[in-house]
Order: C-alpha cells, then sequence, then structure tokens
C-alpha cells in the first residue's frame, strides 16, 4: 500500500544528494518493514475478489489500495505522469520539433533518440511514431503505471472507452492506433512496485512481454500466477494463491521502498546513462557508510519525489535543489558528513570543479556511448570498446565537460548516430521503421569497417547511399519536402548535388549524462596525492581521450584528449 513517505531513487547531477521535505536528520537510515492489515482485494469494478473464484479477474491497485490512500494525488505525482500532465500536440511545434510533446519522458524526445510518442491528432499512418498503446508494454517496465499509461490524453480510462468505443483502433489517434486496451487493460499505478520488498519484476515485466497490462501488478505482487497473453489472442486467466490470503484477505508485507524496489527501474537506466551499478564494481562511500536511497530521495503524500540537478533531466525541474548537495551535507555535517579540508587543493578549482569530477575518476560498468540506428534497430556501442553491450565490466574514463555554470563536470557524452529529414534547421529524427525501410534499399552497400561485428555508415559511399535511400522511402510520405540527414559525430550530414557534405549542428552535439552516485573515498580522488596527480606531461585528468565520433571514414574512433574537449589551454598541464 502506499504509505505516507514514498521514495524511490533518482539521478542527481553535481549533487550527491538532494533537498527534502523534513529534515533528514531526523530519519533513520534503515528499511523497516511492517506488516499490513489483511487488504480485501478490489477488481477495476470495484468488486471484492475472492481468491478461491476460478473466474476471479486481476486486483486493482486503484479501487484497492485508493479505498484508503489518496490515489488521486498519489498518481499526480511526477513518477507517474512524468510529463503526462504537460503534453499537447503543439508543445514544441513553435521551435519546429512537433514530435516533442511535453518535458518529461512521456512526450519528450532526446535528439539522440530514435522513437517517440505519436501526437494526439494525426492525419496519416506514416506520422505516426510509438503510441501509447505500445509505449505502455514497452517502457513500462521501468515506469510504475499511471499517468500516461492509464488514462488518455482527454482522461478516458483506455480499457472502458476502447470497449465502448472498438473503432476508434482504425482511427489515426496516437492513443488508440492499433491498440487492444479493450483487451490488455492498463497500467495503473503500482504501488507495491515500491511499497513490497519482496515484489517481482520480473513476473511483472512477463506479463507486459504478454500484452496482460492489467495483470501485471497482481503478478508483481506475487499474489496469483497469470496464464494466457494478450498478444497471442488469449484471454488471460488468474489462480490466486491462497495461502497468502487470511478469511478472504491478502495478507501483505510493506515498507518504505527498499534499494532493491529503488532500483528495479532506476539500476539498469543508470548503467545505460552514466555506468553507475550498486553491486561493488563501483565504489560508492555513501553506500558503504549505511545510507540508503530512502535517506535522500524523499517526499511527502503527494509524491512528488525530490531530486538533484542532473543534466539533461528536465521533468519537474521546479523539484530540483541543492539543499543537500555535496557542498551542503558536508559542510553543515548532515548525516554526520565530515567537512572536507581540500588542504592541498587551491581555492579556485574548488570553485571551478565539480566535486564529482574529482571523486568519481573511473567507473568499472560500461554505459551507453552511442546508439546507432543504421539498421532499422537500435544498436548500441559500449564506452569501452572490448564490450560487446553496456553492462559490462570493463573500466572507462568519464568525459568532463563544462556545463552552463562554468563548471567542469564528468560524466558519459552519450553521441548520437541517427538518420532524419531537415525541415528548415531542424533535423527531423525518423522512426525505426522508416529507418529500416532505408536500410533495406542501401544494406548491400553497408560493411562492417571497423570489425566489431555491427554494421555502420561511415565512409561516404555508405553514407551517400543511405542518405538516396532515405530520400526515396520518404517521397508521399509525411513531409513536404524531402532533406535526408545523417546526424553523426557533431555533424549533420547531407547530400547537395550529388556531393557528400557536412556540418555542425546543435543536434549532433552529445547528450551529457552528468555523474551522481558511485563516489569514491577522498584518498582516491584527483589531487590526494598533491598537485602531480593531475599537472603532469602523462596526467590522465588531462590527457584522457574522449570519444567525439564513434567511426571516422575508416571506421576508426575519433579522439580528443580531455583538456581540449573541456576547451583549456595545453599549458594547463604544468600549471604550477
Amino acid at each position: 500500500m502506499a504509505t505516507r513517505g514514498l521514495f524511490i531513487i533518482v539521478g542527481l547531477a553535481a549533487a550527491c544528494f538532494l533537498s527534502l521535505i523534513v529534515d533528514i536528520s531526523t530519519l533513520s537510515t534503515s528499511v523497516t518493514t511492517k506488516t499490513h492489515i489483511p487488504v480485501q482485494l478490489l477488481d477495476a469494478d470495484g468488486k471484492p475478489i475472492s481468491p478461491d473464484d476460478p473466474n476471479a479477474q486481476p486486483y486493482s491497485p486503484r479501487k484497492t489500495c485508493g479505498t484508503c490512500h489518496a490515489y488521486e494525488t498519489i498518481s499526480r505525482g511526477y513518477h507517474f505522469q512524468m510529463g503526462a500532465d504537460r503534453m499537447s500536440d503543439d508543445f514544441c511545434a513553435k521551435d519546429g520539433k512537433p514530435w516533442i510533446l511535453s518535458d518529461g519522458m512521456t512526450g519528450k524526445q532526446f535528439h539522440m533518440s530514435y522513437e517517440w510518442i505519436s501526437r494526439k491528432k494525426n492525419s496519416r499512418e506514416s506520422e505516426i511514431g510509438m503510441t501509447t498503446f505500445r509505449f505502455a508494454q514497452t517502457c513500462g517496465k521501468c515506469h510504475p503505471g499511471g499517468g500516461l499509461m492509464e488514462l488518455d490524453r482527454n482522461g478516458k480510462r483506455y480499457d472502458s472507452y476502447q470497449t465502448s468505443n472498438p473503432e476508434i483502433a482504425s482511427s489515426f489517434d496516437g492513443d488508440y492506433y492499433k491498440a487492444a486496451w479493450d483487451k490488455s487493460g492498463v497500467l495503473e499505478v503500482d504501488c507495491l512496485i515500491c511499497h513490497k520488498p519482496d515484489y517481482s519484476a520480473e513476473a511483472r515485466n512477463t506479463q507486459l512481454d504478454s500484452g496482460n497490462l492489467g495483470w501485471a501488478a497482481t503478478a508483481g505482487a506475487g499474489f496469483a500466477a497469470v496464464t494466457g497473453s494478450v498478444n497471442t489472442g488469449e484471454t488471460p486467466g488468474v489462480v490466486y494463491d491462497t495461502a497468502a490470503f487470511e478469511n478472504g484477505r491478502v495478507k501483505i508485507n510493506i515498507s518504505r521502498p527498499t534499494d532493491r524496489n529503488c532500483l528495479f527501474c532506476h539500476g539498469e537506466a543508470e548503467v545505460k546513462k552514466r555506468g553507475h551499478v550498486w553491486d561493488g564494481r563501483n565504489a560508492d562511500i555513501h553506500t558503504a557508510a549505511g545510507l540508503k536511497c530512502v535517506t535522500c530521495h524523499t517526499a511527502g503524500l503527494d509524491h512528488q519525489i525530490l531530486k538533484g540537478r542532473s543534466n539533461e533531466v528536465t521533468v519537474r525541474d521546479d523539484l530540483d535543489s541543492d539543499k543537500l548537495s555535496c557542498a551542503s551535507c558536508h559542510d553543515e555535517g548532515r548525516l554526520g558528513a565530515r567537512k572536507p579540508s581540500h588542504a592541498n587543493i587551491p581555492s579556485d578549482h574548488i570553485s571551478k570543479i565539480a566535486c564529482v569530477t574529482c571523486h568519481i575518476r573511473e567507473t568499472n560498468a560500461t554505459a551507453v556511448l552511442a546508439v546507432d540506428t543504421t539498421t532499422g534497430k537500435t544498436v548500441g556501442l559500449a564506452t569501452n570498446r572490448q564490450a560487446k553491450k553496456y553492462g559490462e565490466s570493463l573500466a572507462w574514463t568519464p568525459a568532463y565537460f563544462r556545463l552552463r555554470d562554468g563548471k567542469i563536470y564528468s560524466g558519459n557524452a552519450l553521441l548520437p548516430v541517427w538518420w532524419g529529414n531537415r525541415v528548415g534547421s531542424v533535423v527531423h529524427p525518423l522512426t525505426l521503421a522508416e529507418t529500416g525501410r532505408a536500410y533495406e534499399r542501401a544494406k548491400d552497400h553497408i560493411r562492417d569497417d571497423d570489425g566489431d561485428g555491427k554494421l555502420e555508415a561511415n565512409t561516404k559511399a555508405e553514407i551517400g547511399a543511405m542518405l538516396q535511400a532515405v530520400g526515396e522511402i520518404l517521397k508521399g510520405g509525411r513531409f513536404d519536402q524531402n532533406s535526408p540527414a545523417y546526424v553523426k559525430g557533431n555533424k549533420v550530414w547531407e547530400l547537395s548535388s550529388g556531393k557528400l557534405i557536412a556540418k555542425d549542428h546543435p543536434q549532433a552535439a552529445p547528450l551529457r549524462w552528468t555523474f551522481s552516485h558511485n563516489v569514491s573515498p577522498a584518498k582516491q580522488a584527483w589531487g590526494a596525492n598533491g598537485c602531480a596527480d593531475c599537472h603532469v606531461e602523462n596526467s590522465k585528468f588531462f590527457n584522457s581521450l574522449v570519444v567525439v565520433d564513434p567511426y571516422d571514414l575508416n571506421g576508426k574512433q575519433v579522439t580528443v584528449p580531455m583538456w581540449r574537449y573541456t576547451r583549456l589551454d595545453k599549458s594547463v598541464i604544468k600549471a604550477k
């Protein structure tokens, strides 16, 4: 059940921690499991569920938990909305980017992405990207339900509305195009995914893979076994575990979310973006000190979980706070944090370099360096070239980069590699289906030039062949004018009078995911051994190589030394 305080780990940026609604010095770092009073499960119609009923339906968190807890208030929390409450078809139309419908993960599309949520109103099939129905089945694995996974953009519950209006699946409505909400059910806010210590994310995700959205919460909670698959034309069945019930009511152990609950979603996401892991491969002094996710990431009854200032994360920026930043915690002694002396570090270094830049020197779990969509499928390239996929245990050095405040931060500079169509100064990304159709026309020209077992378009002939193919498949489609473009290596590549040209473009810049967790002890930080840690000719701090293009014309990575990437003068290496 939802409790008064909800805590979920959220990515931080320069700050190691974030502000709280309450003073965290009063909080325990432990998570206590409590036995909830036996609960009468209710189905989506609000009818009591009998565990012995062979025709029993899956339980409804909205009806069941909402009997006592403020479901409507809770479901407005940004973890459930993720921008859905700000979505509109013209959110970014004035900026020439009609595929961006909100500033959250439901409606936003980063410029390296390959999928986006369709507008509500579309005039033809080719305009439709990812429908909300497909979004729920795929992205629902890292979203706890509610928001755009429960209610359409008119505030109607999907399954009820489609049942009454079955013809809508044949329309170009971005919420219902080719959807089967009437059979799959919806993803309500799943309270227990956060509050049940033994919740099974694997069981929940199995139901999403089967198209059984309305059954996912029941399976994840372990209340019942679910049979059948909507995706294969079956009607799912539910067999409740009668041993889990007492006098017809289910017995539940609940708690504030454990780290395990938080990592159902944030574990994989942070490995992808930053290489953060909590399994010992990367040191984390805060975890070692006994801090939990809930120690710092907290909220009130509204479930608006406060967060740090993370570059590239824009949803609910008003909740960002520096109250428990590295400096705030360590300068004010929160949670027993010691005040660092930085005795051997010049004061201007503290003002110019973010804490994490010195305190996260290396990471031992690979992240995603680039996502290449050339084949019409997403092909991930890892931050260590020896890795076949992200998450492998191989070391890599972060990139250092300046952000708007002028400070040097560390993180993962995720490179864009995607195909689009330029309209004015804006490159509109293609759907994977569109890119796939172009690849089928050009595939005989595409080779694996770098020998990593993955095809890439890097030579002039390969890029030209794909651009020509993109132009062919876009004829008569959603664009009034075809201007095929390839976004790679800080450049946008186009054909002009048959000649391949490449120009700098803001959409070709990397996504800079700042580091936050996996902070090393002070003795492992840059500068712990004095100036010579950095200010020597062979310094890794200044001379580590940053990849700026996943492959050049010969298929090799293009790199620059760190001092140049951070826009420093080389003389700083030997500065005294």
